[in-house]
């Protein structure tokens, strides 16, 4: 049978549809019987529909009746689509759009069940299909809370997940602020409706979710929680939110869940869960760094104490211990002691929870926090800079300041928008800067088409020192100037290298010596103070070993420097004890 819509709502065969859905109900309740184990299942209805789509207002009765009366097993979200007018639709095209994307919608109105269990007319829905598919079991327990901001602006949501069974996949959380109802006095479309119910107004954070881990065993969770200040909304008594878990890849929904007053309680008694590490640098060329991060109280427990550890790559693990007060989600930020760290080519921060209110924590996955970063790169003396700024070009500023503090260049606040800006700048060699780039607005430079900003040097094609578009407030980075032209890299400059490294006597020099120029071999500290002078000596070409006494000089991070005639190769070393 084929229902065709005279006003080319829809073409859609629906035997064909049925029939897909009993294949894939089989399959599914063959498979999840097996794996899962049971926790209730909330099935989500997604329709698609439009207050200009005639045959909307003809399905939509009985299907809005047939979802009321099974309201304790199911619920649903409602797309008002692109189909005629549709001021609803107009609200947040975005969101909308994407979801039709997703599920390749064919036409109006449209139903899809868990996802992929059933994707037809609404008018197919049948009271069997939502009670056979209610009692397939999920492996997630879900629950959702809101709540208006004091001023009715803005609305806060609280969305925990926690699995039940092992289950792994591409898996994304998607909490949607809905309408519950809305009554327009006179139809707002051309098909005479005038009441829509549980209309999507945002999904948050996007319609593309948050992506969540790919696996979770029998009592992992997750905690998400998210605003959105209101827009387009009709009236704020009733807004609620709907959650659901989603598959990406297979499009197979595992849980979903409304809004419910009951208060969300922490899974554990006793989880503290750091995250959110601050006041770190993309690269370091300076030994020393003073992390911030967040402590979050996720137990049920108040927060009193936790012991922290934290080290810098294999430096001696140190201790920080924390005391307060922190009730359920409460949190606050920690700065650790300024610690110094030998620099190496690669580097990695980490900072985790030992004990929690002076016993063990109930769940440690979400304990550490690693940051990784590189050593800061070496550069020419010349350096450029490319801004395309925002709609708010008097937001961005950003300076270069030396280990001592002092600011050496600086630029902004400027005058156009979406402009670009270039600049050229000349700075003392040897030695160690801190490029930073500012925002005030706190949210880089997104408020615009194509903006973003590139610090670099050219060496035959540009190298990227640093560049951002999002990068919130600030985006910073250390780096390390040298004199001379820089230049491509080399088969000669990647045989370049320095062994041992760390070094504590004597340090290799290798390299691959491809002219008749002599070789001058030359060892900086931070400050570009010469510490090792080799003065020039000719060399045969070929591959040479230079013997470099480091023993007398102090721990810290030091560059090595040969020169070639014009040309000159540089590897960042650091001396230990």
């Amino acid at each position: 049978m084929l229902i065709i819509n005279s006003d080319i709502c829809k073409v859609k065969s629906i035997n064909y549809t049925m029939k897909r859905y009993f294949t894939t109900l089989s399959m599914t309740l063959l498979v999840v019987t097996a794996l899962y184990s049971q926790t209730p299942r909330l099935v989500l209805f997604e329709e698609f529909t439009s207050a200009s789509c005639s045959w909307c207002a003809y399905f939509n009765p009985g299907f809005n009746t047939l979802l009321n009366a099974n309201s304790a097993v199911c619920t649903s979200i409602k797309y008002q689509s692109n189909f005629g007018f549709d001021p609803m639709y107009n609200h947040n095209k975005v969101d909308v759009n994407n979801r039709v994307s997703y599920y390749a919608v064919p036409g109006y109105p449209d139903a899809v069940m868990d996802g992929n269990v059933f994707h037809g007319s609404p008018g197919s829905v049948t009271q069997g299909m939502i009670t056979t598919e209610s009692a397939v079991a999920s492996p997630f327990e879900l629950t959702i809370n809101q709540q208006l901001s004091p001023g009715g602006d803005s609305i806060y949501v609280t969305m925990l997940g926690k699995a039940t069974a092992a289950v792994s996949g591409s898996l994304f959380a998607h909490c949607v602020v809905i309408e519950k109802h809305i009554h327009f006095a006179t139809a707002p479309g051309t098909n005479g409706e005038k009441d829509f119910y549980n209309v999507m107004k945002k999904m948050l954070p996007s319609a593309n979710g948050t992506a969540l881990p790919t696996s979770f065993q029998t009592g992992d969770y997750f905690l998400l929680r998210y605003s959105w200040k209101l827009e387009n909304v009709y009236d704020n008594a009733e807004l609620s939110a709907v959650g659901f878990i989603q598959n990406t890849q297979t499009k197979a929904l595992l849980q979903a869940a409304n809004t419910t007053s009951t208060p969300i309680t922490g899974v554990y008694p006793n989880d503290l869960t750091l995250q959110n590490p601050g006041n770190l640098l993309a690269s370091y060329c300076e030994p020393s760094l003073e992390p911030t991060f967040e402590i979050q109280n996720n137990g049920s427990n108040q927060l009193i104490s936790a012991e922290i550890k934290y080290r810098v790559n294999n430096e001696p693990e140190k201790t920080y211990n924390w005391s307060g007060s922190l009730g359920f989600l409460q949190k606050t930020i920690v700065t650790l002691p300024v610690t110094a760290f030998t620099v190496q080519s690669a580097n990695a921060l980490k900072i985790y929870g030992v004990q929690t209110n002076g016993g063990s924590d109930g769940y440690q996955k979400n304990d550490t926090i690693t940051y990784s970063f590189p050593a800061a790169m070496v550069t020419p003396t010349q350096l450029k800079l490319y801004i395309k700024t925002d709609n708010n070009p008097e937001e961005t500023t950003w300076d270069i300041k030396d280990m001592q503090g002092n600011t050496i260049e600086s630029g902004g606040p400027y005058a156009k928008a979406n402009f670009g800006y270039s600049v050229t700048l000349n700075l003392p060699a040897f030695n160690c800067y801190e490029f930073t780039m500012h925002d005030a607005g706190g949210n880089g430079l997104t408020n615009g088409s194509g903006a973003f900003f590139s610090f670099y040097y050219t060496a035959g094609s540009n190298v990227i020192i640093l560049t951002g578009t999002n990068f919130g407030s600030t985006a910073a980075s250390q780096f390390t100037t040298f004199s001379g032209v820089a230049v491509e890299q080399t088969p000669a400059a990647e045989a370049f290298t320095v062994f041992p490294n760390p070094v504590s006597g004597k340090a290799t020099v290798s390299f691959m010596h491809t002219t008749n120029d002599p070789i001058t071999l030359l060892v900086y500290n931070l400050q570009g103070k010469q510490v090792i002078n080799l003065p020039a000596q000719a060399y045969s070409s070929g591959k040479q070993n230079i013997d470099v006494d480091c023993s007398k000089l102090a721990p810290g991070f030091y560059t090595v420097r040969v020169t070639s005639g014009s040309q000159f190769y540089s590897k960042k070393i650091t001396v230990s004890k």
